[in-house]
């Protein structure tokens, strides 16, 4: 299955890498947030289906968290886009 990210999601990424090293250094933000997010994409890309899906937020979303976010995404066929990973904290429709 192709995953693409879009723009929000790429940005989303850049904070949370800029947040988690300027709060907890280089390692923590290399080698263990973001890369449980990028494990985590691969697993929602293996078996998608197995994730919630939030159709009050946007037509064909998906949910699937990851430690303190919440991957926002939808799939068709062979296609998986990651659409934003946001907060959990956070009011996802503001954010959509």
């Amino acid at each position: 299955m192709k995953m693409t990210l879009t723009q929000a999601a790429l940005e989303d990424l850049r904070s949370i890498r800029k947040y988690t090293f300027e709060t907890w250094g280089r390692q923590q933000e290399e080698e263990l947030y973001l890369g449980r997010i990028w494990e985590r994409f691969e697993t929602i890309r293996a078996d998608p289906a197995r994730c919630r899906q939030r159709p009050d937020l946007f037509a064909g979303c998906r949910i699937a968290a990851e430690g303190s976010h919440v991957i926002l995404f939808r799939c068709g066929g062979e296609s998986l886009e990651i659409v934003r990973v946001l907060h959990a904290a956070m009011d996802f429709k503001r954010h959509l």
